[in-house]
């Protein structure tokens, strides 16, 4: 897709977004292919091995994701202070609940690789890494787990990071009570790299 990407559009530059599980992916791509790429962003995001750490030690039927937010209107108020939001993805045929357990383990069997010192230090030092954030994100661990991410990279070599994090915001930030605020920075990230 990459190729095919910049084919198509030889004059401008390939930025990779990943959201949430994608992040993840967008991460593990940027492992093996940070020289195809001239950004990478990153929203929904943080450290897997915290995540699957957490995940290991939550009793069985537990929703780590939404416990933060218990007493809650639905199991997935996680997503967005914005119930309109909310709702609009639980009515959603093509958003699944949850992942079945097999493609559960096969995600967080990606946990060593993303946090392999030796692994990360293949990115390229000059790539523009941009980390999009809600406070109160579970996925990133309430940001705990996105500061590792941004410590790791910085660790790794990699000095082009940039970050915003929105006080309040839970997984959905482009699509948060603040998406303007959100994708405003967003834009002018990419309209930075773009020069």
């Amino acid at each position: 897709m990459s190729h095919i990407a910049k084919e198509e559009n030889p004059d401008l530059p390939f930025i990779l977004l990943g959201h949430s599980m994608g992040s993840f992916a967008a991460q593990q791509y940027a492992i093996s292919h940070s020289r195809e790429i001239d950004g990478l962003a990153l929203s929904g995001s943080g450290a897997l091995d915290g995540l699957a750490r957490l995940a290991s030690l939550a009793p069985a039927g537990t929703n780590i994701l939404n416990t933060p937010f218990e007493p809650a209107r639905t199991p997935f108020d996680w997503l967005s202070r914005d119930s309109a939001v909310v709702d609009a993805f639980i009515n959603d045929q093509l958003c699944f609940a949850e992942l079945q357990p097999m493609a559960h383990a096969s995600f967080l069997a990606n946990a060593p690789l993303l946090s392999d010192p030796d692994s990360l230090r293949t990115i390229r030092d000059d790539l523009p890494i941009y980390l999009s954030s809600g406070s109160e994100d579970p996925v990133g661990q309430q940001l705990k787990g996105v500061r590792l991410l941004i410590d790791r990279y910085h660790k790794a070599g990699v000095c082009g990071i940039t970050y915003d994090f929105y006080p309040g915001g839970r997984h959905e930030m482009l699509n948060e009570i603040n998406f303007d605020e959100v994708r405003a920075c967003l834009l002018g990230w990419i309209s930075h790299i773009a020069k």
